[in-house]
């Protein structure tokens, strides 16, 4: 975006970024650092900017059936800290989308219009994507294959749906299987941190005109 190669601190301090002290900061931290805080590398980012209150306060917006807490971190980093399965990932990219749209003030329908108007090919690969009881992806499309996917995984999925009595899941895949559905996903995940954002304001914990914290 920048047209430059290289970005320094005074290139990032222009960039936009979000207000440290809004209700929702929390939430979208935790889902950024455990995306990609993947290795040792990072363990002192994470335990600088740990949020002790997350254990207790910061679940996923969604239920997502079979995903492991999102709250169930420690202060030190840990293999488990970051997000590693397919399911868990994008379901953690799914929420930060409906949570900085609640954040910049769209609604609910004007994400969901963003995304059918400015996203036509992930709409294409997700009406073929699937996720097993542990989190890895089935894609119908070879362009977005899943990690363990093979060439004949996706013909044995088709047969499993079609039959699953008379035909098993696909080698190396566990049922159940979850349907992506971003668009009632989004819709879900937007409600929840609507709902947080207007507590928040009525508690007079913010001023949603000067998006700032009201002074005494």
């Amino acid at each position: 975006m920048t047209g430059t190669g290289h970005l320094d601190v005074g290139r990032a301090g222009q960039l936009p970024a979000p207000a440290e002290h809004h209700p929702l900061a929390s939430a979208l931290l935790l889902r950024t650092l455990r995306l990609n805080c993947l290795t040792t590398a990072y363990a002192d980012f994470w335990r600088e900017l740990y949020d002790p209150t997350w254990p207790a306060y910061e679940p996923w917006a969604l239920p997502w059936p079979g995903l492991q807490p999102l709250h169930g971190v420690t202060p030190d980093w840990r293999p488990d800290t970051p997000l590693r399965s397919e399911r868990a990932r994008r379901a953690a990219l799914v929420e930060i989308d409906a949570l900085v749209a609640v954040w910049l003030g769209m609604s609910a329908d004007a994400l969901i219009a963003a995304y059918r108007g400015r996203f036509p090919v992930l709409q294409k690969y997700e009406a073929v994507t699937w996720f097993n009881a542990e989190g890895w992806k089935l894609a119908g499309n070879a362009r977005t294959i899943g990690q363990r996917q093979t060439k004949e995984t996706w013909g044995q999925f088709e047969a499993y749906l079609a039959d699953p009595d008379n035909n098993p899941a696909p080698d190396g895949y566990t049922a159940p299987f979850h349907k992506a559905d971003r668009e009632k996903e989004m819709r879900e995940a937007h409600a929840y941190f609507q709902k947080r954002l207007d507590e928040a304001v009525d508690r007079g914990e913010w001023d949603p005109v000067k998006q700032e914290v009201p002074q005494p």
